[in-house]
């Protein structure tokens, strides 16, 4: 058998789950049809849970160098002000990290494969999945490697952390139901000024939908997510410069210096029919999608990973029987259902 586990995707998925494996001892192999690791910030909001998580692996110092405290979350209503809510405050007795850690995805990427090459392991990039053969005691997996030529690796278990189009879930046939938000979103990093509160969460919300202002290291870079207004969703060719008026109606006066990076994108909000095909599991993206609203779904597949790596370690070990592997789909198909109606809601 060439590994004890396939793992498809090097996003922060598929890097936290080789990283739990490898500090248990077990084998894994990871492969990614990407040439390599992501260059934008993308995912930006670090919770709690997932703090404990990269103090366990000896990351979160690393994390709070690169990443910035964001300790409160102001409410705004019409350009007016309205509450802050101290997430230090409501956290303090629960956990040690009682914020969001502002931290971007490709930062987040950067430090969990800097701690794999530690435990000697490397990511296969532009190799992809395109074939499986599932027997009763392993998998065969075909690859296409960067040349175009493809070869057959064997492991016990495959990991599907290969995002929305995970190729993990075609092959395996599981369903992935629901369906597109009607809203366009739409993301910027950017240099502006204000009167956001600094060093905090800024939500702006307006009838036809929100904006919410993340604050990044630097002297004044902000991230900026929030819904096109209805006049812009169906073109193709929306700049920043034309979402700028509908930031100012509803944020107040800004005086923006700098865009560095700005997209358009339409969210889905969807969850896999099952978690788990026999040996083949779906982790993070590939197995649940939903609106970027609370800033939860790079945290999910993360704890994903954290909840199924230990299980196999244990099975792979011969220290479980492989019955455990079925609390997976038990422990966090519920989690990622609640969150997608708790995102629906919002």
């Amino acid at each position: 058998m060439n590994t004890h586990v396939l793992v498809v995707g090097a996003g922060p998925t598929g890097l936290m789950l080789a990283n739990q494996l490898a500090r248990r001892g077990v084998r894994a192999m990871i492969i990614d049809r990407h040439a390599g690791p992501s260059l934008q910030t993308r995912a930006i909001g670090v919770q709690a849970r997932t703090m404990e998580i990269y103090s366990k692996l000896g990351l979160v110092d690393r994390a709070l160098e690169l990443g910035k405290d964001g300790s409160g979350a102001n409410l705004w209503a019409e350009g007016r002000w309205m509450a802050r809510v101290l997430l230090g405050e409501a956290g303090r007795d629960l956990t040690p990290f009682p914020f969001v850690l502002i931290l971007g995805q490709d930062d987040n990427e950067r430090i969990m494969g800097d701690k794999l090459r530690d435990w000697g392991l490397s990511i296969q990039w532009n190799t992809e999945l395109v074939a499986l053969d599932q027997q009763p005691g392993h998998v065969t997996a075909t690859l296409e490697q960067p040349d175009g030529t493809t070869r057959k690796i064997t492991a016990a278990w495959v990991a599907g952390c290969d995002g929305a189009r995970s190729a993990v879930r075609d092959l395996t046939g599981i369903m992935f139901p629901g369906a597109p938000y009607e809203h366009v979103f739409f993301v910027a990093d950017t240099v502006v000024t204000g009167k956001m509160v600094p060093d905090q969460i800024n939500i702006y919300l307006w009838r036809n939908g929100f904006h919410l202002f993340f604050p990044f290291r630097g002297e004044d870079h902000w991230r900026i997510v929030g819904i096109l207004p209805p006049a812009l969703r169906d073109r193709k060719d929306v700049t920043f410069e034309d979402v700028i008026p509908s930031v100012r109606r509803e944020a107040g006066e800004l005086n923006f210096t700098a865009c560095s990076w700005f997209s358009t994108y339409r969210i889905h909000h969807r969850s896999a029919s099952r978690f788990r095909d026999r040996r083949c599991f779906l982790l993070g993206d590939a197995a649940h999608i939903h609106s970027p609203v609370g800033a939860q779904g790079m945290n999910t597949g993360l704890q994903d990973a954290y909840n199924l790596a230990w299980k196999l370690a244990l099975v792979t070990e011969g220290r479980a029987d492989a019955a455990l592997l079925d609390s997976y789909e038990e422990e966090r198909m519920p989690v990622a259902r609640r969150l997608l109606n708790t995102t629906d809601r919002v």
